[in-house]
């Protein structure tokens, strides 16, 4: 992720921002963040989560979404991946209210953002789990901020989610 600009922005400000390129647009403590379109690995890795988890979500009344803009304090984030519960709560554009679960998939230059950064804003924000994808390890960190726990999954292990306790997902077939 790279700043946009030095200048300090806010919410009104990016709202009206206008980028005439394909890239992702970011507000975070009055900081605009751009971060490029996913490469194949990325979003390969955010297609098979997707598919594993919609699968899971059928028969329930949430549903995952990708790249859903999410506004809290002032700041939009826009997670890889989304689980909402609460599909009344969207207005035209952005959700308003913390997800039950997020999912960012580390690119080359957001380790940092997505470590650090969001981890932080998510708890604040009362979002209940965190998971970190890390294809270069392909391990996902699973951040419970309910339990104050978190615990590291490889690719031969079962992903068990603490929010959704039956939501169990085979990293092997996450990471090829």
């Amino acid at each position: 992720m790279e700043q946009y600009s030095n200048k300090k922005f806010s919410l009104f400000e990016f709202n009206n921002l206008e980028a005439n390129d394909e890239n992702k647009y970011e507000l975070i403590d009055e900081i605009v963040l751009m971060s490029p379109r996913p490469n194949y690995i990325h979003q390969q890795i955010m297609s098979r989560l997707n598919l594993e988890i919609g699968t899971y979500l059928k028969e329930k009344k949430c549903m995952v979404f990708s790249e859903v803009e999410l506004e809290f304090d002032n700041n939009v984030i826009i997670p890889d991946l989304s689980i909402i519960c609460g599909l009344n709560d969207f207005n035209i554009q952005r959700y308003k209210k913390a997800p039950e679960l997020v999912i960012e998939i580390i690119s080359p230059g957001s380790q940092y953002t997505d470590t650090f950064t969001k981890l932080y804003k998510y708890e604040l924000f009362g979002v209940k789990e965190y998971w970190i994808a890390n294809p270069k390890t392909e391990i996902i960190t699973v951040y419970n901020f309910e339990n104050k726990t978190n615990k590291d999954y490889g690719k031969q292990e079962k992903l068990i989610s603490s929010v959704f306790n039956d939501l169990e997902i085979n990293l092997s077939e996450i990471f090829l």
